[in-house]
């Protein structure tokens, strides 16, 4: 493990994706001389992330201005006909559109940071004093960090994610939100400004990737055939802004950092979305990691704040993913005196 020497200046920021933008704004430009390598142009589509306080306190404090994220005041669980299982106060997780975060954290990107367009096939191979893979869970500096977790870990669920437009549809619908579990399959709705957020989790074969969408909406429409018919309404309307994809996970890590390579956000701890805290989480990580250089202190003091939180939640929404779409859901259900 390194700790960081003080001569450190030269950083390659492998990813400019949430986990990349944050530490390539946070890094002391007075002191670093940081490059940022994307394969490509970060998407500026994409649905909503929920950021819970620690983050959205992180971002004000680097001066990153977001519209104001939107919080539920309540939420349900629902059986997937619609059956309130529980009302529950909504979590101090707030949801603001992906592409408004990308785009305000990009704009705080100083200028003295170089943008390198490029796929980056061997990080051993890039020229600086620490090479920083936040380049998600297809990294491939994290092999470097950790032999034997290159690879990426398949998991048996695809999910759809979209948008409800502000309107009439999302002004029904608001009153609903919370998450419907069935056997095997899951359905949440949350607020976003005006509109709102849904997404889907079901078991599925289909593959390999890309995913088509049509084919993963269609099946979807099978799995919920007997869900709630608002539920339903959703999905008849899901179009082709819809984004379909299967779940992959990083494999358990037991360091983050080794030698001159650290990994952070999905890099170091992609997991199933279930707590809602892979945003979070990566503008922790990075601005956390930005702390520890711009003040000298060592890698291993950052890796030891930040590797147990983020793998213990990694193994968490694995259970949680399980306990969500298990086939023996109606069990829980009549302990929980439904019927």
């Amino acid at each position: 493990m390194s700790d960081a020497p003080s001569g450190l200046t030269r950083v390659a920021v492998v990813g400019g994706g949430i986990a990349g933008l944050t530490l390539a704004a946070a890094l002391d430009p007075a002191r670093f001389d940081v490059t940022l390598v994307e394969a490509q142009p970060e998407r500026t589509t994409g649905a909503a992330l929920g950021l819970w306080p620690g983050a959205r306190r992180t971002l004000a404090r680097l001066g990153i201005a977001l519209p104001a994220p939107t919080k539920a005041d309540h939420g349900g669980l629902y059986r997937l006909d619609g059956a309130r299982v529980a009302t529950v106060r909504g979590p101090d997780l707030a949801m603001v559109m992906r592409p408004a975060l990308m785009e305000a954290l990009a704009a705080a990107v100083p200028g003295s940071v170089r943008r390198v367009m490029a796929e980056v096939t061997d990080p051993s191979t890039l020229d600086a004093d620490l090479v920083v893979g936040a380049d998600g869970v297809r990294s491939r500096v994290r092999g470097l960090v950790q032999p034997g977790a290159a690879e990426r870990r398949e998991t048996p669920y695809v999910t759809l994610r979209g948008i409800v437009p502000a309107g009439a549809a999302a002004g029904r619908l608001r009153p609903l939100v919370g998450e419907y579990w069935g056997a095997g399959t899951l359905f949440g709705l949350a607020p976003v400004g005006d509109a709102l957020y849904w997404f889907t989790g079901h078991v599925s074969d289909l593959g390999p990737e890309p995913l088509d969408v049509t084919t993963v909406v269609a099946e979807a429409r099978e799995r919920f055939a007997a869900a709630a018919p608002h539920l339903r309404e959703v999905l008849d309307a899901a179009g082709d802004d819809t984004l379909a994809t299967r779940l992959w996970v990083t494999p358990p890590m037991h360091r983050y950092v080794s030698g001159r390579y650290v990994v952070i956000g999905d890099a170091a701890h992609a997991a199933l979305p279930n707590l809602g805290r892979g945003a979070s989480d990566a503008v922790l990580d990075a601005a956390c990691l930005a702390r520890t250089l711009n003040t000298n202190r060592s890698l291993a003091s950052w890796q030891v704040r930040r590797l147990p939180v983020t793998q213990v939640a990694r193994t968490a929404a694995g259970w949680g993913m399980r306990v969500a779409l298990s086939p023996t859901r109606d069990l829980l259900w009549r302990r929980l005196g439904t019927k």
